[in-house]
């Protein structure tokens, strides 16, 4: 049960996360659906974004991942996840992000937006808008290794992914340092994103094993609401 006091932190927590924003946030090329352009190119820090189901890809994707939110009977707070939550893949791949609920993004955690890196050296600050529901966006995972994403809006709730291109190496191989927001970068995983991304389920040589990772798989544990309340 999500007592009143947890409630409020999680409020709280949201707003401190709302201040710092400009870290999380990022621009992507979009095009008019009613002017495709099937020259224009999946960026490889602003990816690609569909405004539309009916905007032309500049490629096809090879994988891809709902963006989603379900309620979940008695509790005020719904689950915000990936669906799949762990997606193995080979360099090159393209993923599509499809934006089935409103008002998530999909972000690295990357120096560059503040964060201590949980994605390959050399891989630029890549993060989606907050892309219109029915939208989607598309990324190339050039590099080998693991790949931590989250959702701008709602990391504190634990909608984060983890994806592994290749083979488990790279920064987001090490450890996850579990606890509130820090006061300054570099930021680690926000509250439950770093409970969900610590779980078992998915430790990279398991997601290589399965191939893909059901947000069903994560512990119920690893979901729970988790804040540091402030005196």
């Amino acid at each position: 049960m999500v007592s009143s006091g947890v409630l409020a932190g999680v409020v709280a927590a949201a707003a401190i996360i709302a201040g710092i924003g400009g870290y999380f946030a990022g621009t992507a090329a979009t095009i008019d659906t009613n002017e495709p352009d099937p020259a224009l190119e999946v960026d490889p820090v602003q990816g690609f974004v569909g405004s539309t189901p009916d905007t032309l890809m500049p490629v096809e994707p090879d994988h891809e991942v709902n963006l989603l939110i379900q309620p979940v009977e008695g509790s005020p707070i719904p689950q915000f996840f990936f669906e799949p939550t762990g997606l193995f893949i080979q360099p090159g791949d393209t993923v599509k992000f499809n934006f089935v609920t409103p008002d998530h993004t999909v972000t690295g955690y990357h120096a560059a937006h503040g964060f201590a890196p949980r994605v390959p050296d050399g891989v630029g600050p890549f993060s989606s808008p907050v892309v219109p529901a029915g939208g989607y966006w598309l990324y190339t995972f050039e590099e080998e290794g693991v790949y931590d994403v989250f959702c701008s809006p709602h990391q504190i709730f634990g909608m984060a992914m983890r994806v592994v291109v290749g083979s488990a190496t790279g920064p987001g191989t090490s450890p996850i340092v579990i606890g509130p927001p820090a006061e300054e970068p570099p930021f680690h995983p926000f509250l439950t994103a770093g409970l969900v991304l610590s779980d078992p389920a998915l430790d990279a040589e398991n997601i290589i094993s399965e191939g893909s990772v059901s947000w069903n798989d994560v512990s119920p544990e690893s979901k729970e609401i988790f804040v540091q309340l402030v005196e």
